[in-house]
Order: structure tokens, then sequence, then C-alpha cells
């Protein structure tokens, strides 16, 4: 009887931690929303018209060096999503829908929507 409880608290801890992910999955969508709406292009229409010669090549550079700066963070949350993804998946294909099909259900659900 103590290895089915022990089982069950490992299948609903794997439950929780599959509802865990999807709550970070949420909130990183959610920044990777406003990294998104940031638009680094407005900047050269904005502030490049201030400057000439050395000052605009250096702005210019600046801005560059920013738009590849935005670039790696969406890709770099666009992992982190990917990541958790794959780890809320496991999660949920690791509790057996035999033993526990309704807690493989709630898991399944939740990992593949």
């Amino acid at each position: 009887m103590f290895a089915t409880w022990e089982t069950t608290m490992n299948e609903e801890q794997a439950l929780a931690q599959v509802q865990e992910l999807d709550d970070v999955i949420s909130q990183l969508n959610a920044v990777r929303g406003e990294a998104d709406g940031f638009q680094v292009d407005d900047y050269k229409d904005a502030g490049g018209a201030l400057w000439a010669g050395e000052k605009r090549t250096s702005f210019t550079g600046a801005l560059d060096a920013a738009k590849s700066d935005h670039a790696r963070i969406s890709d770099q949350i666009g992992q982190a999503i990917g990541d958790c993804k794959n780890k809320q998946r496991a999660l949920a294909f690791s509790i057996s829908p035999l033993e526990h099909p309704i807690l493989s259900a709630q898991a399944l659900a939740i990992a593949v929507s």
C-alpha cells in the first residue's frame, strides 16, 4: 500500500510540475509579446536625424547592436519556451495512464495545448 501512495505522490508531483511549467510558458509568452512589440527600428528614424558624421556612425552602430541583441533575446525566449514544453511533455508522459488515468489525462491535456 505504501508503494502505491508513494507512486501517487510522484504522479501528483509530476502533474504539479506540468502545471507550473504551463505558468512559466505563459509568462515567457507574455515577455516575448512585449519584446516583439518593441520596435528597435523606430529609434533609427527618431534618433538618426539628430546626428551627422561620426556621431551618426556611432549611433547607427549602437542601433545595429541593439537590433542584434533584440533578435537574440527573442530567440532565447523562444528556446526557453521550447525547453519548457519538452520538459512538460516528458513529465506528462511519465504518468502512467493505466495506473493513474485521470492524472495522466490532466497532464497530457496541459502539455499538448
